[in-house]
């Protein structure tokens, strides 16, 4: 539905957060996000080591602010929020992401960036510009079951990765 190669079941959108951090190797450094937003996105970067730096919303779409991003070497993530439908402008969070190490320009650092889709399930174009995107079912949401999240990814490696951290690290299916 949403386009991805990969999806990966979870039993939360907090835990979604979590996994993709864990799934990137993810530990320590800094991780921005905006505070207009479920504290979720904020405690995950706390379970990691991270420092937590708020970034400040667009007036008009309540995502997070490009503009307002101050990236440095150590910034690892960055959490983009889809506000109530509207969704955020990843190709213009990327590109002021997006810093060069050395005066060639050639050494490129780019924060892992991370969609937190969860109010976005039927908006068209959800989950398909960040490195990873995560869902969320609960109750408030727009495709809410109870409870429960997901993680999509084109990746296959962190697919695979994701499946092992979501059941204890066993690699093999029920199935197989």
């Amino acid at each position: 539905y949403v386009g991805a190669k990969y999806c990966v079941a979870t039993n939360s959108g907090t835990s979604a957060l979590d996994l993709c951090l864990k799934a990137y190797d993810i530990k320590g450094g800094e991780l921005i996000t905006p505070a207009f937003t479920f504290v979720s996105d904020a405690i995950v970067g706390e379970w990691n080591g991270m420092d937590v730096t708020f970034a400040d919303i667009d007036p008009d779409s309540f995502c997070l602010d490009p503009n307002s991003l101050v990236v440095t070497e150590n910034t690892k993530a960055i959490i983009a929020v889809d506000s109530h439908g509207r969704l955020a402008d990843i190709e213009s969070i990327r590109e002021k992401a997006t810093i060069n190490l050395d005066a060639t320009g050639l050494a490129r650092h780019t924060p892992l960036i991370i969609e937190d889709a969860a109010h976005a399930m039927y908006t068209p174009g959800a989950g398909k510009k960040a490195d990873i995107t995560i869902w969320s079912f609960q109750a408030v949401k727009t495709l809410p079951m109870w409870d429960g999240g997901a993680i999509t990814t084109n990746d296959e490696k962190i697919y695979k990765k994701l499946r092992t951290l979501t059941w204890l690290g066993i690699e093999k299916s029920t199935y197989e």
